[in-house]
């Protein structure tokens, strides 16, 4: 991408402290974009590590930590990225699970996993559109789930929140598209951890009714779901807009 068109423009991108928030700073930076991280605050030092890392590519950088379901993160979020130069790309990458049955999921954590997931991700881009309408130019990249798509048990909060970002991603690409935004939503498989030297799933995909189904013999890594939100954020990319794209490797093919 011409670095004079990325010039003074910053990426927003939440829960971006590590993994595929991680590899996608680092994608952009090189790219000549400024870089805005938000990290929910247990990822502090990812977060300190990812803006050491993105700074070597000649941009400027910053992080932000708190809690995406205070509306005081997401002011201190468009502060900061205004700081940097001008917001043109968001992406909401930040997500929370809470597993329970479906009879004992408790309605504050229902309120939760909405907050953070879906909440957030609108309320985020609001703040940060006015700028991208300004220079007619700007993308949003909404970070979807594989349940969304499939289901799973256990988390019912998880998947209805990640099916609503889908609806989310719709509504911002036909509300802008005369404006020079697109707005898409990616949504990532079976990725592999950062700190996994086993190369086993771990965490909430052991309880992913999936887990299983690999149908390349391994897990996706951070770099390739990156890729895509990448390319998605290139100027010449005007044309994909209202999309959900699957990087799965085909264990899901809608």
């Amino acid at each position: 991408m011409n670095k004079k068109f990325t010039k003074n423009k910053v990426v927003v991108i939440t829960g971006g402290a590590k993994k595929i928030g991680r590899s996608t700073a680092l994608k952009l930076a090189e790219q000549g974009f400024n870089i805005l991280i938000h990290t929910g605050g247990k990822s502090i030092n990812d977060a300190k590590t990812t803006v050491k890392l993105v700074k070597e590519y000649k941009v400027n950088s910053n992080f932000i930590s708190g809690d995406l379901d205070n509306i005081k993160t997401i002011k201190k979020i468009k502060i900061a990225a205004e700081k940097l130069g001008v917001p043109s790309i968001l992406i909401n990458n930040a997500g929370l699970r809470i597993y329970d049955n479906f009879e004992k999921i408790k309605y504050k954590d229902w309120k939760k996993v909405m907050s953070v997931n879906v909440d957030a991700s609108f309320l985020c881009a609001q703040a940060l559109i006015g700028h991208m309408t300004k220079q007619k130019w700007g993308r949003i990249i909404n970070v979807g789930g594989l349940s969304a798509h499939i289901g799973a048990k256990e988390r019912a909060h998880v998947v209805t929140s990640k099916a609503a970002l889908v609806g989310l991603t719709k509504a911002i690409s036909m509300e802008f598209l005369e404006k020079g935004i697109t707005s898409n939503c990616v949504v990532p498989g079976f990725i592999e951890d950062f700190d996994s030297k086993e190369k086993k799933l771990k965490g909430h995909w052991l309880r992913h009714p999936q887990t299983p189904n690999l149908v390349l013999k391994r897990f996706g890594t951070p770099d390739e779901v990156a890729e895509v939100i990448v390319n998605l954020c290139k100027k010449e990319a005007s044309y994909i807009n209202g999309q959900t794209l699957h990087v799965n490797g085909g264990t899901y093919t809608p």
